[in-house]
């Protein structure tokens, strides 16, 4: 019973951290308008996934992709962003939007964190349940092993250092905090660095992403220079737990990430 006690402490604090953003404007699920373009865009979301993947595994990604990107939703609502909301993109994932900047490092990182962050709890009590007996059932024993290294293994990969990642942005505000000057090149650095990942591991997947950071940076996509500063001291907690997320996420996805790669 500890797995589920402890998945069970993960959940309640994802809960206390995103109170007040979980739903909008009273509602867990606001439409606005009918938007038939997003719609078509979430069906071949979904098919895609199921058409390159296994189908067990792409309904893992997709509800993986969908936590992921509510987390950064409830995060801006918490930040006082009400306009927020989320979009699947075929072969791409999601992405979390909002029409304000947030106004300080610290909002901002929080945020960018929270959508992986949130995806956490689920994980944990994925594996816990595994534990029960009553879950030694093939199949639901199949789908809670694949989507708890789906889940570890996609936010993962979120979370390396490459601009424009979850990670690139994390490591843009931390270099803000404790290295100014240096943090546009730390960044730069970073994305040449994907870029010969990419070319090393012949990933077209890492690929994209690269090469969508290094355009994204050129336009001035960066917009942490802009942003009120965060202290020191609330810098080296974010790092810390940025760091202990992107662990837990490589001990739960390795299986998954050790096949990939």
């Amino acid at each position: 019973m500890l797995p589920l006690f402890v998945a069970t402490i993960f959940l309640l604090t994802t809960l206390y951290a995103l109170r007040g953003g979980l739903v909008g404007n009273g509602r867990a699920l606001t439409v606005a308008g009918f938007d038939t373009t997003a719609l078509l865009m979430g069906v071949a979301a979904v098919a895609a996934a199921v058409y390159f993947f296994d189908p067990m595994y792409g309904v893992a990604l997709i509800l993986s992709v969908m936590v992921h990107e509510f987390g950064h939703v409830a995060a801006y609502r918490v930040c006082g962003h009400s306009d927020a909301r989320f979009r699947l993109i075929p072969l791409i994932g999601g992405v979390a939007i909002s029409d304000q900047v947030p106004a300080s490092h610290e909002k901002d990182f929080f945020i960018t964190l929270m959508g992986p962050g949130i995806c956490i709890a689920p994980m944990v009590l994925a594996m816990a349940l595994l534990e029960l007996d009553w879950a030694y059932d093939s199949q639901l024993a199949d789908f809670l092993w694949t989507f708890a290294i789906v889940t570890g293994a996609l936010n993962f990969f979120n979370l390396l250092p490459f601009w424009p990642l979850d990670g690139g942005r994390c490591l843009s505000i931390l270099c803000h905090t404790f290295w100014p000057g240096g943090a546009r090149q730390v960044t730069i650095v970073m994305s040449a660095a994907a870029i010969a990942l990419a070319v090393m591991s012949q990933s077209m997947g890492l690929t994209f992403f690269a090469l969508m950071g290094a355009q994204n940076l050129m336009f001035g996509g960066d917009v942490a220079p802009f942003q009120r500063p965060m202290s020191k001291r609330r810098g080296a907690l974010a790092a810390g737990a940025y760091l202990a997320t992107i662990a837990a996420f490589g001990l739960t996805g390795w299986p998954l990430l050790d096949w990939f790669f």
